[in-house]
C-alpha cells in the first residue's frame, strides 16, 4: 500500500488505515481468545461425555445411537477429533486474520513479499539484458 489515507480529528491527522487496522487487532484479539475459550470448554464437554456417555445428547445435542447401550454408547477418541475439529478450526481461523490485521496496522513498514518478488525479477531481467548488450558489442 504506497498511498496513505488520512482523517483530521481536532487538529490531529490520523493514518486511516492504520486506525482501522487497530480495530481489526482489537476484534481478532478478541476472537482468539473466544476460540481459544470453545476449545477449553470443548475438551471439557468431550471429558464429561467420555466419562458418562448417557450425557452425549446433552452435551452436545446428538447422540450416538438410539440406545446407548445397545450399540456400546462409548464416546470414543474419534468422536474426541471429530467434536474438536470446529473450534479448533475456528482458532487458526481467527489468528490468520490477526495475521492480517497486524499487516494492516503496519501498512506503511511492511513490504509485501509479491512486490519484492517483483523487484528481483526486474533486477534480474537487467542484468539480463545487460550481459546480452556487452555480448553484442564484443561480436
Amino acid at each position: 500500500m504506497h498511498r496513505i489515507i488520512w482523517l483530521k480529528i481536532g487538529g490531529k491527522r490520523l493514518h486511516l488505515v492504520k486506525l482501522a487496522g487497530a480495530f481489526f487487532i482489537t476484534a481478532a484479539v478478541l476472537m482468539v481468545a473466544e476460540a481459544a475459550y470453545n476449545i477449553f470448554v470443548t475438551v471439557q464437554k468431550a471429558t464429561y461425555a467420555y466419562l458418562n456417555p448417557a450425557l452425549i445428547p446433552q452435551l452436545f445435542g446428538w447422540s450416538i445411537g438410539a440406545n446407548p447401550s445397545a450399540l456400546g454408547g462409548s464416546f470414543t477418541t474419534q468422536d474426541v477429533l471429530g467434536v474438536l475439529l470446529g473450534p479448533i478450526a475456528a482458532f487458526l481461523f481467527w489468528l490468520g486474520v490477526l495475521m492480517v490485521a497486524i499487516m494492516v496496522y503496519q501498512s506503511g513498514k511492511i513490504v509485501l513479499p509479491v512486490e519484492e518478488y517483483e523487484q528481483n525479477i526486474s533486477e534480474h531481467h537487467r542484468q539480463l539484458i545487460a550481459k546480452a548488450i556487452t555480448a553484442k558489442k564484443k561480436k
